[in-house]
């Protein structure tokens, strides 16, 4: 007989790849859901991957290195997104192509054309953009963050995260406010968290305040470090090159506080190469699109066109 942490963990299991394990979520690809999707899919096979598959993500559908493609709403910046890894990054400490956030391009892109202005790594990565410091992103985000009414840097994390053991799904979005955040900073995060559940039903947490765990892939079992202890972490974007640090500074020297963080999304939420996914097509179309709506309520809240859902409650 399974003890209550193991019925827990089996739940969190899969609640990686199926929406039926949630049924506060949506179990239907309804008409908005696919559209989405649809959507999503497109921009995503034109930028990155024309196939969906894994290894299209290293050289992506970049004409030259580093190439940055920009979406655009209009000529008002509007809300910044970029996208550093929706193609493969190389790994400073070892030269090599890291996984790409695989889906993050074709969200971004989308929302850039809604709601302002997108900045995604095409391919053939020569370092990561994230924290490279002399990376040529660095200069395009700085440029439209004199006009942007919010920076937001979307990412995607491996599944498995949770915070307690009594969590029946993984965590499904996590926000990094960076080094010493501010108090606008934390407010914005917890109007983010507030949405994603009461508008959602999804498990968003604040990276910042706490250490996850790690449920290894497929299993109920905890990733231990080498001394059999539960491994701990958090997703906070601490790291000082990091691009929402980078952002605080360059809006802090142009004496300007707008919305900055970064927002991690599990695959469940993103649309992930063909030949590795393990969803079932409900579990993807209504992922894919629970994910873009969770930032398209971000953009809106930065925008200032919805009401602060914390002095709602």
């Amino acid at each position: 007989m399974n003890t209550p942490a193991d019925a827990n963990a089996i739940t969190r299991n899969r609640s990686s790849t199926d929406i039926t394990s949630m049924p506060r979520l949506p179990q239907l690809p309804e008409a908005w859901a696919q559209e989405i999707y649809d959507m999503v899919e497109e921009r995503e096979r034109k930028l990155a991957a024309p196939n969906l598959l894994r290894a299209e993500y290293e050289l992506g559908t970049a004409s030259s290195p580093d190439e940055i493609f920009e979406a655009r709403r209009s000529d008002e910046v509007g809300c910044l997104f970029t996208a550093e890894h929706a193609t493969s990054p190389v790994r400073a400490a070892t030269g090599s192509r890291d996984y790409p956030d695989a889906g993050t391009g074709g969200l971004v892109a989308l929302l850039a054309e809604n709601y302002g202005t997108g900045l995604i790594m095409r391919g053939d990565q020569t370092s990561n953009a994230a924290t490279d410091p002399e990376h040529p992103i660095k200069p395009r985000i700085a440029r439209y963050l004199a006009a942007a009414t919010g920076y937001v840097s979307v990412h995607g994390m491996a599944p498995g995260k949770f915070m307690a053991r009594s969590d029946t799904t993984e965590i499904q979005a996590s926000i990094g406010l960076g080094a010493d955040p501010t108090d606008h900073q934390r407010e914005f995060a917890e109007k983010i968290v507030k949405l994603g559940r009461d508008m959602f039903g999804l498990y968003v947490v604040i990276g910042n305040d706490g250490d996850y765990f790690v449920q290894k892939p497929n299993s109920t079992e905890l990733k231990r470090n080498q001394d059999g202890t539960p491994y701990r972490n958090r997703l906070a974007a601490l790291k000082p090159n990091m691009t929402v640090n980078f952002a605080r500074r360059q809006l802090s020297e142009a004496g300007r506080q707008v919305p900055v963080v970064q927002i991690e999304l599990t695959k469940l939420l993103r649309l992930t190469p063909s030949d590795t996914d393990n969803r079932d097509p409900v579990s993807r179309i209504i992922g894919v699109a629970l994910g873009y709506r969770l930032l398209e309520e971000v953009a809106k809240l930065a925008l200032g066109e919805i009401e602060d859902p914390v002095k709602q409650a």
